[in-house]
Parts: C-alpha cells; structure tokens; sequence
C-alpha cells in the first residue's frame, strides 16, 4: 500500500484530526480550532476508529485530547504506525505524568502537551509535531540506508571470498569479475553477488 502524502509543516493550512472518546469535549475542542481559518479540522465521527478516520482523511497532525491519557488508550495511537498510516502526533493531557509520557513518545507521539484547556493559538504545537515527525522520518531514513549499506557491503565480501577460494583468484581479481558480471547483466554488483552466494549454496546442497 502506498503511503500518504508526507505532511508538511510549512503547509499554508494545516488538515487536523481531532481523537477524543469525549464526543462533547471533541466537538468543543474542534469548533475551537476551527475559528482559525488557516486550520481545517474534522473530528473523529462516533463508532469510527481512529485508523479508519486516518485513512478518510488522511490530517497532516492527528491531535489526540485525553482527559488522563493511559496505556489501553495510546494503543489507537500505536497502531497508526504502519508505512501506510503514519501521522504526526500531538497528545493533549489534563494531568502530567513521567512514565506515561514516556511511554507516549515511545508509542510514536511528536509533541505531548499537560493542558487544562488548548492555548488561543494551538499552531505553534502542531507545526512542531509535524516538524519533528518530518525529522524523524528523515533520521529513520538515513539510518536504513547505512543498514542498508553495511548489509550489502557484507554480501558483496562474503561473495568474493567464496569465489577467490573457489576460483583461486585474489580479492582485485575476485571484484572484477563481480562488475564485469554487473556491468554485463545491467544489475548492481551486490544482485550479482547475492545470486552467485545462491548458486553456490544449490550447488552444495547437490
């Protein structure tokens, strides 16, 4: 499944999900917010879930109002953190809490925010919570590509010493004929070296 577009914190008006068990207090939560006009906002319907929600409307920030946040209820949020779901979290709370706050950004919050009522101008607190999902995103990129690298460069090593055993060859010669076989078949030297790893394995289990 494809993801969502990537949320943008310099987005000129910025599409907020409003989660709250609280019908009443969501409802009041979101007219507030949409006395802003640079904010356009929809509350999570009743009996919808809070993954359906996402993928109806698929909000840049997903803002989640609990009177006491718990551990049962930051389940909704875990489980938005799938490729095709992931949203920017803002948690509102009545009252702090270390461990649940921890446990909270643990879950994939953004920006968690002790309360008593949203501020006049809320902007500010999803505009960061975008910005560092953005970041994190970034980060978590980065990082998969160096994993990335790291295993590739390990397949590619353990290939060539494989084929200077088998061909008697040194480890120059052995890359060779590694890039030649790439450059010949049009596929990159680690397809390459992963193929032969997989014939050589066929060909021992004869």
């Amino acid at each position: 499944m494809d993801k969502y577009p990537a949320p943008s914190p310099m987005r000129t008006r910025i599409k907020v999900l409003v989660a709250d068990e609280n019908p009443g207090r969501a409802k009041a939560l979101s007219d507030t917010l949409r006395a802003d006009p640079s904010l356009d906002v929809q509350s999570v319907p009743v009996g919808m879930s809070l993954i359906e929600a996402v993928h109806q409307y698929y909000p840049d920030v997903v803002l989640v109002d609990m009177a006491r946040a718990d551990r049962d209820a930051l389940d909704s949020v875990r489980a938005l953190f799938v490729p095709a779901l992931e949203r920017p979290i803002a948690l509102f709370v009545d009252e702090d809490d270390v461990d649940l706050m921890e446990t909270a950004f643990d879950t994939g919050v953004c920006s968690y925010n002790v309360l008593d009522a949203p501020p006049d101008d809320v902007k500010p607190l999803l505009r960061a919570a975008i910005a560092l999902y953005a970041r994190f995103q970034r980060t978590r990129a980065e990082l998969s590509a160096a994993q990335q690298e790291i295993e590739e460069r390990r397949i590619i090593d353990q290939a060539k010493k494989l084929f200077m055993k088998n061909e008697k060859t040194n480890e120059t010669q052995a890359y060779r004929w590694f890039r030649g076989r790439a450059m010949q078949t049009s596929q990159r030297i680690v397809t390459v070296a992963t193929q032969y790893l997989a014939a050589q394995q066929k060909s021992d289990t004869l």
